[in-house]
Order: C-alpha cells, then structure tokens, then sequence
C-alpha cells in the first residue's frame, strides 16, 4: 500500500493504512482540528484525513478508496462552507452527482461504493462526539477482492499565447467563468504544485474579469454551474462573517476583524467611510494579506488567503471594484469567489449611496487543477460559444461615399464621435483605413476588429466594381 492515497497524497493525514477501515473527510475545517485528536489506538482503525472542499473532491474520494478496499466507513464532519457535504449525502442516497467522470463510469462501481461503503453524517457535531463514534466503530472485511484504479484524461501541450494579462469583458460571472476556462483549457501552461499539495496545474498569469452586468437582487444561475444557491448561500455566511472559528483564515475575518496593533479593523467599513467622504478617494482600500502571520508558518494550521487586496473607487456615480487573488482556482473556486466579491461591492455601493459600477477579478495566477482538466473541458464543450457584447469604445458604422470608405465612430447612445475616409480606389484602401482606426484605438473587442475588417474588404471591394455596399449585407 506504499502506493496510496494516489489522489492528493500530500494534502492528507495518513493513519494506519494497511488495517485502518475509517475515512474522515473535514469538509473546509483543516485536517489537523480531527487528526490531532487521533491517539495511538485509534489511529489503528483510521486509514486517513483530508478536506473536502467542493463537490469535485468526492470523484477522488470514490478513487481513493477503491484502491483501498478496507475503507468500510466514511465519516464527514466539521464545516459545509460550499455544500460538498450535502453533495455527498446525496450522492450516497441517490448515485447521482453532476460530473463527467460519474456520467462515464459505471453504474455497478458507483451502486457497490454506495452499498458497501457506510456514510457517518457527523457535520454539526464536536470533534469529541466524532471520537467517540469512531471508537464504536466494528472491523469490516474488505468491499471488494480487488483494487479498481480509473482511467485518466490525458492533455496535449497548450497551444502558444501570450505570457500574461489576459482580459474577459462580460456581463454575467457565468458568462466570465465559461471563457475563463476556455482560455486556460487552450493556453495553460503546465507547472508543477507546491510539494504540500502535489501534482500539476494548468496556468495563466493576470487574468482579468471584467463582470458589468450581474444584478445580486437576482443573480444569473447557469445549469452548468457546480453549485446551487443554497450553496452560495452558505458561502456567503462564511465570506460575510467575521468570526473565522476553526479555520486558519476566513476572507470575513480579514476584512471585517483584519487584526493590527492588538486591535481588530471592519476594513469595510472604513473603505465605506473614506468614499463617503470623498468619493473619489483612492486610499478605499482593504488588505488581506498579513505578513507576519502569512509570509511564515507562524500559525498553525498555517493557510494562506488568496484573495488579498480589494479597492473601491467612485466615478460617474458608480462604485467600481476591484479585486486582487495572488491564486486562484479558477474551475473550484472562482465563481463563488465573485459572485461574494459582486455582492460585497453591491452593500457598499448601497451604504455610500452609489449605483453599482464594474467588478474587476485579477488572478495573478490563474489555474485548474489537472485533475480538473477534463471536467473544465467538459463544462466548455458543452456551453461555451461567442457572447455578443457591444464594444464599450462604440461602434463603428462603414459606409461608400462616391469612391470614399467612410467610418463613422458612434458612442454606445448613438452619438457621433468622429469620422474616418479613405479613397476606396487606391491600393490596399481597407488596410489604410484599419491602420487609421488601430491608431485611433477605437476597438476594443477582438470580435469587433474582426466585423470591421470584413465590412471594410467588403466596401472596397464594392467601390472598385461599382456595386452598391450595405453593412452586414452581401454584395450583389
């Protein structure tokens, strides 16, 4: 058994793993709150520990202890910040579960783990009363005679792309989190995990989520989401409190209780405060980060938060936001990450009295875990596509005066900007024209570019045949 747990082997407490028959998963509460607990004698009937954070860990839970047979109970306790617990539950009772991998596995491993293995729900309960179940607990021979080991998704090279900033414009956080995982699916680059956590990851650096649109009175819940409501619901108690309890660190402790000088700062509140003040006040600010405590392992368990800075700044009655993550999970992580950060910006927008403005994600490093991989490229294939967005720069109407190529530069309410002409009989006049409007940075959508090249050939063309040019029309 030198060879398992073979999933996340680094992140997780090892017990006796050759006569051990108890799997503990600690849902967000750190593995080390229940393994400390684990004595001598115990230790005997407890295979291993580890976290589950998302509903995605219980596929490599069920992999896990199908390489290890003697696992016979699975106990979950502590806190169900994202609703992985519930998932679980549900899946138990049920054998259903949104995932590729359960999709294409088959039924009879999923109806034997669910009948031989037996679910203990402890969430709730004391770290003592888990104990003392687990004390209670009676050997079972082994589930199956044999170890079952999956297939794994394999991934290509990523294609080339540019080393960092890359830029999402949408509406909708659901919209953002589909080309997000596109990108990362295409151009990630693979590195290597710190040793704690093992393994790979694909990466892209300085992702930035630019979210216009997503109304918190009502937010767009997307069918291709891994989370419900009530899920978000229970992210949002742990987002918006400032109690972090067990855990390491809570993104609520640190910016409603930050603690400096032996006090406790509502980091909130004072960003509230100095944009009510003065809205244009660039010091409205809220960091995470504590460098005593984060920059070493002071604290254990020692957690470090990723999202660490976020800023507010008011403009044309708006408050924008944004938001700095040094990492991200992009696929586990980031859509409640911003759908918290959009409701943050939402009550402090109400607080001073503004409207709600952009929300800004940056994610310095931006990453799927390659055991991620094939379920992000699932969720892609399956909804991904173009978004139409107009061009927050304007639009661009082309036209044929006589032998002109004429490029009126309208804003988003229809008002006329500028104008651009181009003798439409001299050589290259499309090109000419495009170099005019590249230089004037009159585009900022790549699929905008790419309707204006089009027109312009088009109307060219029609000016050198003496034919009669419509936008977005054919030439006859």
């Amino acid at each position: 058994m030198k060879d398992w747990p073979k999933y996340y082997k680094e992140r997780l407490w090892l017990g006796d793993i050759d006569s051990g028959f108890v799997g503990i998963a600690t849902l967000w509460t750190p593995v080390e709150v229940f393994s400390s607990l684990i004595d001598g004698r115990l230790k005997k009937k407890v295979s291993v520990v580890g976290q589950l954070h998302t509903k995605r860990g219980i596929e490599f839970i069920f992999k896990n202890v199908w390489l290890n047979p003697k696992i016979r109970y699975l106990m979950i306790c502590g806190e169900d910040g994202c609703g992985a617990g519930s998932a679980l539950v549900e899946f138990m009772q049920k054998g259903k579960i949104k995932s590729l991998f359960f999709d294409e596995s088959k039924k009879s491993y999923i109806d034997i783990f669910r009948k031989k293995i037996e679910l203990i729900d402890m969430r709730g309960k004391s770290e003592d009363e888990c104990v003392r179940t687990i004390k209670k607990l009676k050997r079972k021979g082994p589930f199956s005679p044999k170890r079952k080991t999956f297939a794994e998704s394999k991934f290509a090279d990523s294609f080339s792309s540019e080393s960092s900033v890359f830029r999402v414009p949408v509406e909708t956080i659901g919209e953002g989190w589909i080309q997000v995982l596109d990108l990362i699916v295409r151009f990630g680059r693979r590195v290597p995990r710190i040793h704690v956590y093992g393994g790979y990851e694909r990466v892209l650096l300085d992702m930035a989520v630019v979210i216009s649109g997503e109304n918190m009175a009502d937010p767009k819940m997307w069918p291709f989401f891994q989370f419900d409501k009530d899920d978000l619901r229970t992210y949002f108690r742990s987002f918006f409190t400032a109690d972090r309890g067990s855990e390491a660190y809570t993104y609520g402790e640190r910016l409603f209780a930050y603690e400096a000088g032996g006090e406790k700062i509502d980091q909130v509140a004072e960003m509230a405060k100095k944009m009510s003040s003065f809205a244009h006040n660039k010091g409205a600010v809220a960091v995470l980060w504590q460098p005593e405590i984060d920059n070493f392992g002071v604290r254990k368990p020692w957690r470090t938060p990723c999202l660490t800075l976020v800023q507010g700044f008011c403009m044309q009655g708006k408050l924008f936001m944004t938001a700095y993550f040094r990492s991200n999970d992009m696929f586990g992580a980031w859509p409640q990450n911003a759908f918290a950060l959009r409701k943050l910006q939402t009550e402090v927008a109400k607080r001073i009295g503004k409207k709600v403005g952009d929300l800004t994600i940056i994610s310095h490093c931006a990453f799927i875990d390659e055991a991620n991989m094939a379920e992000a490229r699932n969720v892609v294939e399956k909804n991904g596509g173009l978004s139409c967005q107009l061009d927050p720069r304007g639009n661009l109407l082309v036209e044929v005066e006589g032998d002109n190529l004429v490029v009126k530069h309208l804003s988003c309410q229809g008002e006329l900007l500028t104008e651009y002409r181009q003798n439409g009989k001299v050589k290259k006049a499309a090109e000419k024209m495009l170099e005019k409007l590249l230089k004037e940075k009159v585009v900022s959508r790549v699929d905008h570019g790419m309707d204006i090249g089009c027109q312009l050939a088009r109307a060219q063309m029609a000016v050198k045949m003496g034919l009669k040019f419509e936008q977005d029309k054919e030439l006859e």
